[in-house]
């Protein structure tokens, strides 16, 4: 029998499984109040069996808001829909992880009604929207939100929660030599450029105490041509380690490409190699996200030790029943054909997969 059908402990946290359901925005909520169609995606995951789901990104402050469906963990007033969440998942068997995603320089001003903001000034060449940079005294400050946010995620019931750190949203602008420039105590170096969630982690650590799982999804590669190598991205994810992670869901940071996380053509998983050098440093869990497909090469990423599991994104919007089916034997691969169309309809505010009439595939 397969490790990837065993329970997995993240700090204190069981898992029954594997399977993480790994983040994005499913821009379903209205006017940051929990929508039904939500609770429903989040009720069938764990119908599903996911071992981990981890929510859609919440903004930790309103300047980091990306969408208009999406919901925020900036204020207490957000603790009854995100209760309405966990209560859902917990009710139906499952675990659910808070994700704390801050937009940086892929926020939205005509919503927000603030303007873009990042490490450093400059121009997004993927949406052309001139970034302000952050003084010192705001990084702090940025740092606080986030630590405010992580005690917010357990007050409404989440079991964990992650920092987003990938894919150029403002934790992994900080990180990147790309996007941060800055020559003060914020940047400068790898290490100061990670100061930053350093701070980050030792401050929610202090706030939901020894046991509760903080995870991270971090950019450990960048596949940009200034960008940091794998080699500065395991340094700095030990250093998040001494000051309290628990778990790295392993992706990659900024991006030539926009969104090239999301790959069109992904049959395989495609950061195995970052993954396995990972592997060769770090002993808590490592969680591998991108191409999970067919499920005997799922099972060697786990059987292998790679990584101690694996994070699906697509194939969850695709069917959220995939795991039971995967254990029970009705399917040995994912029906996702990683199209991208669900991000469309995801921009849409009507997250769903355009090959099922229905949320799910039974």
């Amino acid at each position: 029998m397969s490790k990837l059908f065993e329970p997995l402990f993240i700090n204190k946290m069981e898992i029954k499984n594997r399977f993480v359901r790994s983040a994005t925005v499913d821009n379903l909520g209205k006017d940051q109040i929990v929508s039904e169609a939500q609770l429903d995606f989040y009720r069938e995951l764990a119908k599903g069996q996911v071992g981990l789901i981890v929510s859609s990104g919440l903004f930790p402050s309103l300047d980091g808001w990306a969408a208009p469906g999406q919901l925020g963990i900036h204020s207490d007033d957000m603790l009854p829909s995100l209760k309405k969440i966990t209560d859902t998942v917990h009710n139906n068997g499952g675990k659910i992880c808070a994700q704390l995603m801050h937009a940086g320089w892929f926020g939205n001003p005509g919503l927000c009604g603030f303007q873009t903001v990042g490490p450093t000034a400059m121009v997004n060449p993927a949406n052309n929207l001139s970034v302000r940079e952050l003084s010192s005294d705001e990084m702090e400050e940025k740092v606080n939100e986030l630590i405010s946010a992580g005690a917010r995620a357990r007050e409404a019931g989440f079991d964990a929660v992650q920092i987003h750190a990938a894919h150029g949203w403002l934790v992994s602008a900080i990180l990147s030599p790309v996007t941060n420039k800055r020559q003060d105590k914020w940047g400068g170096s790898a290490e100061n450029r990670a100061s930053f969630v350093v701070k980050a982690v030792e401050g929610i650590r202090k706030e939901v105490g020894p046991d509760y799982p903080v995870l991270i999804k971090l950019g450990l590669k960048e596949y940009h041509p200034e960008g940091k190598s794998v080699e500065e991205g395991i340094r700095t994810a030990k250093m998040f380690i001494a000051a309290g992670l628990d778990a790295i869901e392993v992706s990659e940071g900024v991006e030539e490409i926009p969104f090239h996380h999301i790959r069109p053509d992904a049959a395989s998983p495609y950061y195995l190699d970052e993954c396995g050098e990972a592997r060769k440093a770090i002993s808590k869990p490592l969680i591998l996200v991108g191409g999970m497909r067919y499920l005997p090469e799922i099972m060697n990423v786990v059987d292998s030790d790679t990584a101690d599991a694996v994070s699906m994104c697509r194939p969850f919007i695709n069917d959220q029943h995939i795991v039971r089916k995967f254990q029970e034997g009705a399917t040995d691969k994912s029906s996702c054909i990683s199209c991208n169309k669900c991000i469309q309809e995801m921009q849409l505010q009507n997250l769903h997969c355009v090959f099922n009439d229905r949320l799910i595939n039974y």
